[in-house]
């Protein structure tokens, strides 16, 4: 027996990266999964990567930065697999630039991706939730917990889910409504062509810089964390926020 056997999972950046990581161990789980994204392409690939394992998917493309695209795929879902129990926010947008160079463009397309796409999808999944009680994993940064200038738009953001996060636990706790945010730090399509780009030398003071040596597995480090929020043995840990980054988050303020 699975812990999530019976439950329907609402997953969005499920297309790529830590997304693929993440459905793979809901799926282990035993969780029906909504796949949300912009490419169906790599949708496909994601849902034929569960599909092996016996999951059931359903395949919703839009923009999580549009609520009408939000609205119909968690109807979508809800539809075909049954009520959501467990809502994972984990699309997101990222560029680089300083503080100083923060453009209204950068910040806007940010914003939406990150905390628009994020209260839009716990939004229209709260009245099931709100009927049944359910299971929401937000996704935050250890570069925004951190700072890291390189990132400031992004780092807004991912320090407003935190935001949001706490507050919607403090107000749906009543309905058996847990809300937790993870702030990984995983090997991804993004970071592999980053790390790629580094001399040799460079790869190996970035990794020693990690207590534990080595980047997170999308599926075993973070996927099972969401597994366990969405689970059993989640049910009373709420308006957390879980490093889950080898100890590279040196503080957390």
């Amino acid at each position: 027996m699975g812990e999530l056997d019976g439950k329907v999972a609402f997953l969005t950046g499920a297309g790529r990266g830590v997304g693929v990581g993440i459905a793979l161990a809901l799926a282990k789980a035993g969780a029906s999964i909504g796949l949300f994204g912009r490419t169906r392409e790599t949708l496909d690939e994601t849902a034929a990567k569960v599909g092996e394992l016996g999951c059931r998917t359903v395949v919703c493309v839009g923009d999580v930065g549009l609520r009408s695209d939000v609205d119909r795929a968690v109807a979508q879902v809800q539809g075909e697999l049954g009520p959501i129990w467990a809502l994972v926010n984990n699309a997101y947008s990222a560029v680089t630039t300083s503080v100083e160079d923060i453009t209204d463009e950068a910040l806007d397309s940010t914003l939406r991706a990150c905390l628009h796409g994020s209260l839009y999808c716990m939004q229209a999944c709260f009245p099931t939730m709100k009927e049944q009680g359910g299971r929401i994993v937000n996704f935050g940064s250890g570069a925004a917990t951190m700072g890291t200038p390189i990132l400031a738009s992004y780092n807004i953001a991912k320090e407003a889910i935190r935001g949001l996060t706490k507050t919607a636990a403090v107000n749906w706790g009543q309905y058996g409504i847990t809300v937790n945010t993870i702030c990984p730090l995983s090997a991804s399509d993004a970071y592999q062509g980053w790390f790629d780009s580094l001399s040799p030398e460079r790869q190996q003071t970035h990794l020693q810089g990690i207590p534990l040596q080595r980047m997170g597995d999308p599926e075993k480090d973070i996927g099972s964390l969401v597994v366990f929020l969405a689970g059993p043995g989640g049910g009373y840990m709420t308006s957390r926020t879980f490093h889950v980054d080898g100890g590279n988050c040196y503080y957390d303020r």
